[in-house]
């Protein structure tokens, strides 16, 4: 009888252990399987990169998983836009972005970016022949560069290292690269007269990017040498186009260079949230979410 009423007392324990932290657990499995698929996407883009096509038993040998994981994971990868699958395999999408970019590998670049990959998209689209454009610094006006119709005939200005090599390769674009010194952890190039260029040259466009952006204390930037070169382009474009994923929304950095009252264009991903939808409609700014 007791023997029963211990194994009884141990069930209810068990099951009020799972009651209590059996969701925590479930979160914790999910999150380590996300990482682990995550990593293995990672591995993909790379494999690709060198291979330019891959079978699916390819890489299920080299990454040591099944089959049917890396046909799951070439469609997330497919839906995302990095690649395109074949028959029994898949090759990289035509502007797809592999953590083997110079510029990707810094913790910024990495963060969110299928959704700075759809931003840069839909900012390349809003690009028309023959205009003028300001390229500013940031991990998403890279992935603009990267998108952009490179046989289209622009002008291109920009003050990073990364978007400057993106644009040399291709003939009709012309190039206009403020020089400097070179800021290896922000890619940025700084001289005491990059403001000043700007301000002599007017754009059709300027593609904006921003540590933090807040409704009262506008738009904030980390690196304090980048805020004069910001400005300049803002008041020398016809439009200013603000190109930021949602988890900049609320957030404020060190140093002011704009309001949001500057801004005509928004382009940001769904995270954004109800309150911002809000106050960006108020003043009318185009909002575009991807």
């Amino acid at each position: 009888m007791l023997k029963n009423l211990t194994i009884l007392l141990n069930k209810c324990l068990f099951y009020v252990i799972l009651i209590i932290f059996g969701g925590d657990l479930i979160d914790r499995r999910n999150k380590m399987t996300r990482a682990k698929q995550n990593n293995r996407i990672k591995n993909i883009l790379n494999l690709l990169q060198q291979k330019e096509k891959a079978t699916v038993a390819e890489i299920a040998a080299i990454l040591n998983v099944s089959d049917m994981t890396v046909r799951r994971d070439l469609r997330e990868m497919e839906k995302e836009g990095f690649i395109k699958r074949t028959h029994g395999g898949a090759i990289l999408s035509s502007g797809t972005i592999t953590i083997e970019d110079p510029y990707i590998i810094s913790k910024e670049a990495t963060r969110n970016i299928r959704q700075k990959s759809r931003i840069g998209e839909k900012a390349a689209s809003l690009i028309n022949p023959n205009e003028t454009i300001f390229f500013d610094s940031g991990s998403t006006t890279f992935f603009v560069a990267k998108f952009v119709d490179k046989k289209m005939p622009f002008t291109a200005v920009c003050y990073t290292f990364k978007n400057a090599v993106e644009f040399y390769k291709w003939r009709d674009i012309n190039l206009i690269l403020l020089g400097g010194f070179l800021h290896r952890d922000s890619n940025v190039f700084q001289s005491i007269n990059g403001s000043t260029q700007i301000s002599s040259i007017r754009a059709d466009k300027a593609f904006i990017s921003s540590a933090g952006v807040d409704e009262e204390l506008g738009l904030t930037t980390y690196f304090y040498f980048e805020a004069d070169i910001k400005k300049a382009m803002i008041a020398s474009a016809k439009q200013r186009i603000l190109v930021v994923d949602s988890s900049k929304f609320g957030k404020i950095s060190t140093t002011f260079f704009a309001s949001l009252d500057d801004i005509n264009i928004i382009i940001t991903d769904e995270g954004i949230s109800k309150e911002y939808k809000e106050i960006i409609e108020s003043k009318d700014i185009k909002l575009y979410i991807v």
